[in-house]
């Protein structure tokens, strides 16, 4: 099992709430500084940025396996160092892609998904980075396939929901972001229905919606319509 779910560090939880209901993700455990949604194409967790130790804002990397030693095996043998550590939650597996940027996984088993989840909706953060080739290497190496390839980006997609889409980058960095494969104007009605101020944009891959990030940043990207190589 590979599914993606990274780890978003943010004091504002409500309004990643408000902005990834909109989207179509369902809440699917609360723990107060943990909080997971679910779509049926991978999964976003926000941490609380001071139980986290990270900076607002800041997104991690993270996928979920059904294996810790049996994916490290793997991952291993395919070309890429895995570390097996405790993280104070349980053990988890720790690597690194080329370009430095920390991947890691944690053993989780199934669970059903939540009613309501847009069935259309995948979780696409962006791996910026100088290393293309040398990340989506990484990524194929843990288990993730490659979906498209284009002048300066691969988009890879993990067996059990989620895609990565790296894009070439001076300095190494992960972008929450997200892709739907519906209808551009449909969702822009829904989010704004929503109160989420989302508006149409260029994105790297073809279509796309922004909407403001709660922690301030840049703002987030949602692709739309069908990726690249479908």
């Amino acid at each position: 099992m590979l599914r993606l779910r990274p780890i978003h560090a943010t004091e504002r939880p409500d309004v990643w709430a408000a902005l990834l209901g909109g989207l179509g993700l369902v809440r699917a455990l609360d723990f107060g500084d943990w909080i997971e949604f679910d779509a049926p194409h991978g999964r976003v967790a926000l941490h609380r940025a001071a139980a986290a130790g990270a900076a607002p804002g800041t997104t991690r990397l993270a996928f979920e396996v059904g294996d810790l030693d049996e994916f490290a095996r793997r991952t291993r043998e395919a070309g890429t160092d895995v570390v097996l550590r405790d993280a104070g939650y349980g053990p988890t597996a720790v690597l690194r892609g080329p370009d430095g940027l920390e991947i890691i996984a944690d053993a989780q088993k199934e669970r059903e998904l939540p009613a309501g989840a847009d069935a259309l909706v995948h979780v696409m953060p962006a791996w910026n980075t100088p290393d293309v080739a040398g990340a989506a290497q990484t990524l194929r190496n843990m288990g993730a396939r490659i979906r498209a390839v284009g002048e300066g980006w691969t988009l890879l997609e993990a067996k059990n929901g989620g895609r990565v889409a790296v894009r070439a980058a001076p300095a190494p960095r992960l972008d929450l972001s997200f892709h739907h494969d519906g209808d551009a104007a449909a969702l822009l009605d829904r989010m704004r229905s929503a109160g989420l101020a989302a508006r149409p944009a260029d994105g790297a891959l073809g279509r796309a919606l922004q909407v403001a990030d709660p922690d301030g940043g840049a703002d987030i990207l949602i692709g739309v319509g069908a990726a690249d190589g479908e």
